[in-house]
């Protein structure tokens, strides 16, 4: 047969381009329902063919929808592909056709021309991080900003026009962007193919901007050699998405999801510039779904931050998160010293995944906040020995003299006093100085956003008994992120301690002594 397709190749003007079809390839047992083998055409993406965020676009076919555009086969130029039938995508059994042949090797070739995640707002460091974690989840990630200089109109979702499904609306956009296949009133679906095949959804429903088909004849998605549409993220926000099925996403034009905000800090310590950046995140809590919180608060506090100092260099911060309930007056949250962003990122990640997780009792969030003070540059200290004076009797602090060394600068001398425990049996033993200024968990951090991404649950500790029963429990676990840094002592066999805090310089390096204990007097 000869068709039409429709499909957004530039701005927000429909194109149509011809479709013909090949063949209909019958469902397979590994794979839901059947497909149609199509092959496109015409001056509008004769230069590039298909591939993610054509997901959707409608095949007409003597004035009847047949379908949409869903998934490539990796064939040279993506001009061939596959396309679900509009019966699979209106969730209802299409009935095989009588001509339809069996391919299953194709079928399972066939990758879903989903739409990359894409975000809007990220600074090129946060990009870079996403980007990595993205990787280890499969996933592609793709920047734009939100829409053109100046600006577009709201745009009516009728078939051929595309349309993303986003978690997070506002300064920070992370979502995907596909085409609408078939309007029915103010019910909209589209993609031809799952977002993430988790059922009923309450995400954000937008419209989107097509900058341009980034042509790649190619088509290795694996390598990023593939033909895809360079379009906005953080459309106007239409409507909700409402449901995610393995063969299209659909949703309602109108009320927007249940949402709240999230708001991202940085100012200069001592006053001076300040970022802020706004967002709202759709909540699927009910759902069981989350609400993005440990993946877009991590995101938006390094935005904040990179605006802030508009390079990479070292920087000495405090960043404190809060979250407000419904259920509890004060906020929940913790605040804490960083001389590394990746240690701050994963925390928040951590906290994000903690509310997110946590459905044991009601929980209304009303909303978020990560606020950073930063000052340029980290003064480092590196421990280089340490001394201790004669005997010292247990339950007593023991003065111990630490010599460091300054990373470019000389070395200087000081005297800290350590607690011993009343109930350390008298004779040697050694104590362990160790500077604790950073935690090192770049690879901790991507690891959770990897699972954020691939629809994993970070939020489990390793038992069950870990998991907060309470809102209380909630807050204490997430207050328990907050740690301090500095100078850390401990006597073998015994959990350290933290014996000169310090939110100026990093301390880094480990020096022993040995001392001798006397036994506490009874």
């Amino acid at each position: 047969m000869r068709c039409t397709g429709l499909s957004v190749v530039r701005g927000v003007d429909i194109s149509s381009f011809d479709v013909e079809v090949l063949d209909v390839i019958a469902s397979d047992p590994s794979e839901p329902g059947a497909r149609i083998l199509v092959r496109v055409s015409g001056p509008a993406i004769d230069a590039t063919g298909v591939g993610p965020g054509f997901s959707g676009s409608p095949i007409l076919c003597d004035g009847r929808n047949a379908g949409a555009i869903s998934e490539g086969i990796g064939e040279y130029g993506n001009k061939v592909a596959l396309a679900t039938p509009i019966e699979e995508i209106l969730r209802t059994r299409p009935v095989a056709a009588a001509s339809a042949r069996r391919a299953p090797k194709l079928l399972r070739r066939a990758q879903p021309l989903e739409g990359p995640l894409t975000v809007a707002g990220l600074t090129t460091n946060a990009r870079r991080l996403l980007a990595r974690a993205a990787a280890r989840a499969d996933r592609v990630v793709l920047s734009a900003p939100p829409g053109p200089l100046g600006g577009y109109p709201v745009q009516d979702l009728r078939p051929g026009a595309s349309a993303g499904a986003s978690i997070s609306s506002g300064d920070i956009s992370v979502g995907a962007v596909g085409a609408v296949t078939y309007r029915d009133g103010n019910q909209v679906y589209a993609f031809g193919h799952a977002l993430d095949g988790a059922g009923r959804r309450s995400a954000f429903l937008q419209d989107a901007y097509v900058y341009a088909v980034i042509g790649n004849p190619l088509g290795i998605p694996d390598l990023g050699a593939m033909t895809y549409k360079l379009t906005s993220a953080g459309g106007h926000d239409v409507g909700s998405v409402t449901n995610d099925t393995l063969s299209a996403i659909s949703g309602e034009v109108g009320a927007e999801p249940p949402s709240y905000p999230l708001r991202a800090t940085a100012r200069s310590r001592g006053g001076g510039e300040v970022v802020v950046l706004d967002s709202r995140l759709a909540d699927e809590r009910a759902l069981g779904l989350g609400s993005g919180l440990g993946l877009v608060s991590p995101l938006a506090a390094s935005t904040a931050l990179g605006r802030l100092l508009d390079t990479v260099e070292p920087v000495t911060f405090r960043a404190c998160a809060g979250f407000r309930l419904r259920e509890r007056r004060p906020p929940i949250g913790f605040c804490n010293t960083y001389f590394d962003s990746f240690d701050a990122l994963a925390d928040l990640a951590v906290a994000g995944s903690l509310v997110d997780g946590f459905d044991l009792a009601p929980l209304h969030m009303r909303g978020a906040a990560v606020s950073i003070e930063a000052a340029r540059g980290v003064v480092d200290d590196v421990l280089v020995s340490a001394r201790a004076p004669g005997p010292v009797r247990a339950g007593q602090r023991v003065p111990v003299r630490v010599t460091l060394r300054r990373r470019g600068g000389d070395a200087h001398r000081m005297t800290l006093r350590v607690p011993v425990p009343r109930d350390l049996r008298g004779g040697r033993h050694t104590l362990v100085l160790t500077g604790s200024g950073s935690e090192n968990t770049q690879d901790e951090l991507l690891s959770e956003l990897a699972d954020l991404l691939a629809g994993g649950d970070t939020t489990s500790s390793g038992s069950d008994e870990a998991e907060p029963r309470s809102v209380r429990g909630l807050a204490k676990a997430v207050a328990a992120l907050h740690r301090s840094v500095g100078i850390a002592a401990r006597f073998r066999h015994r959990d350290p301690r933290v014996v000169l805090p310090s939110s100026e310089v990093r301390y880094s390096g480990r020096a022993t002594v040995s001392v001798r204990v006397l036994p506490a007097r009874r």
